[in-house]
């Protein structure tokens, strides 16, 4: 199995009693050196750098932003003057330094984006609070299909999006699918077999976002992503899937494991 690297999302940081810290945007032109510029600049000053986004405009031509959360607590210089002195370089546009208070919480950027939508970002914890309470509503059947319903509702939504904006179709939006699911957090698909002629599709997916907070369990219990697992394959292939989980991490499996085939 491939190593996988974890991600921190830049929306937040662990800070230690002895720093102090700063989060700091430049304004950058897109031009070579830019970034190692204003980098060389916060290193003469001996400013720690903790943990940085780089990315571009999207309503400014020519211009990216440098975000970092960085520590001044050892720097040779203010944190007025390191701004100052970065003011002033060429391939700096603008500045802005905030010293986040009483927690380190990302204060300069609103809203999130994810390719072109508007996002979110909510610890797993917030989601397992949510799926305890309406559990306590619903019969475990209920339950079930409330959140099979909802998740391929989801999955067929995702399908058309992805295909329409990118132009994907068949087994190439399948493994898109795989991409998305990583990149945001809900799982890591380690293996997809998509038979479009029978139709069959068995999905593989380590680390399932439900398995982890619906903890151990007697019985499956994944059953928003099984339906999103349906709704994206009924897609790809244009034709109704139901899914089933053969095998959830929450019940003691390695994985969780989905097969989707044409609805009866």
């Amino acid at each position: 199995m491939e190593e996988s690297i974890p991600k921190n999302v830049f929306t937040y940081l662990k800070t230690k009693p002895n720093e102090e810290i700063y989060e700091i945007c430049i304004t950058l032109t897109d031009t070579r050196g830019a970034v190692a510029e204003a980098a060389r600049i916060l290193s003469e000053a001996s400013v720690n750098i903790k943990t940085s986004i780089l990315f571009d405009s999207t309503h400014k031509e020519k211009t990216g932003y440098w975000t970092s959360f960085v520590d001044v607590s050892s720097a040779t210089k203010n944190i007025s003057q390191v701004v100052n002195e970065l003011r002033r370089s060429k391939v700096v546009q603008n500045v802005k330094a905030v010293k986040p208070e009483p927690i380190a919480y990302d204060v300069i950027h609103f809203p999130i984006i994810h390719g072109e939508s508007a996002a979110l970002v909510m610890p797993v914890e917030l989601f397992g609070s949510l799926f305890d309470e309406i559990e306590k509503i619903l019969t475990p059947s209920g339950f079930a299909a409330v959140f099979y319903n909802a998740g391929k509702k989801s999955g067929g939504y995702m399908a058309e999006l992805l295909a329409e904006r990118h132009g994907l179709r068949g087994k190439s939006l399948a493994s898109a699918l795989a991409q998305a699911t990583q990149a945001i957090g809900w799982g890591k698909i380690e293996d997809v077999q998509l038979d479009i002629e029978r139709p069959f599709c068995r999905v593989k997916v380590r680390r399932c976002f439900e398995a982890l907070l619906r903890g151990h369990r007697a019985e499956k219990m994944c059953h928003w992503t099984r339906g999103f697992v349906a709704g994206f394959l009924s897609e790809i292939i244009d034709d109704p899937l139901e899914a089933t989980e053969v095998k959830c991490a929450a019940a003691g499996g390695e994985l969780c494991e989905f097969e989707a085939t044409p609805k009866i």
